[in-house]
């Protein structure tokens, strides 16, 4: 009698350590597609100069504020920044 429920419990093992590793699995892809935009945008900052992405990003957030005003001038000051920050990336990636 106590072989079978030795089974058992083999068993709810081995199915239990199949959950983890599935649990294991997907925490880690979710890790990784975190982590991979981060390593991108320090590849990005390493291989060119920092002051320039910085100058982009600035540019990118600055037309993106603009755009939601109603004003005229607001949205030219937008337009003006969207084509620095396309100058910014054009730059960034030619080199």
């Amino acid at each position: 009698m106590s072989s079978s429920s030795i089974r058992i419990e083999l068993r709810g093992l081995a199915d239990e350590r199949q959950e983890a590793q599935r649990d294991l699995r997907r925490t880690l892809g979710t890790l990784e597609e975190r982590l991979l935009p981060s390593r991108r945008m320090q590849r990005l900052v390493t291989h060119n100069d920092p002051k320039l992405v910085i100058v982009g990003l600035a540019a990118t957030g600055l037309a993106l504020g603009l755009f939601r005003d109603e004003s005229r001038v607001a949205r030219t000051g937008a337009l003006i920044a969207a084509l620095a920050a396309g100058a910014v990336i054009f730059r960034l990636t030619r080199s």
